[in-house]
């Protein structure tokens, strides 16, 4: 479902299994954070246009953080993995010391109920992000290939 293309060709077969799995796994926690905010935009904690504003800075957050992960095509297996570099680790640690702080940030602006589902969004739109920008460049390597 993440990675056929238009034309109904299952590229799941060239890609590595556990980069699939890590597809999936963004695909539920960003289904699951949804739900998590649709229920506390009905109860008025947090307005939907400060959700959606949210979402758009953790999209972008997360394109840029899925740097942490090369992706590419491996010769030997015919399939496209994924390994992290010397620069992915660098951006790891920016991403977890963002991830524990950004409370201590937010907090200044937002409190209590307001705080949690802001958070929740940005890391909502962050797991969207890194899955829209892992499966572009899955899709663009199986371009390259003619696969898809």
């Amino acid at each position: 479902m993440l990675l056929n293309s238009r034309s109904g060709k299952n590229a799941k077969q060239y890609v590595e299994r556990k980069l699939v799995i890590r597809l999936w796994i963004f695909f539920i926690i960003f289904l699951l954070l949804l739900t998590v905010i649709i229920y506390e935009i009905n109860k008025g904690y947090l307005e939907g246009a400060a959700c959606v504003g949210a979402m758009m800075m953790g999209i972008m957050i997360g394109a840029v953080f899925v740097r942490r992960k090369r992706v590419y095509w491996e010769e030997e297996t015919s399939k496209v993995i994924a390994r992290m570099d010397r620069i992915g680790i660098g951006l790891l640690v920016v991403y977890i010391l963002f991830a524990v702080a950004r409370h201590y940030f937010l907090h200044s602006w937002l409190h209590g109920n307001r705080l949690i589902a802001f958070s929740l969004s940005l890391t909502a739109g962050a797991m969207l992000g890194r899955l829209l920008s892992i499966r572009s460049q899955i899709r663009q390597i199986l371009k390259e290939r003619k696969i898809i």
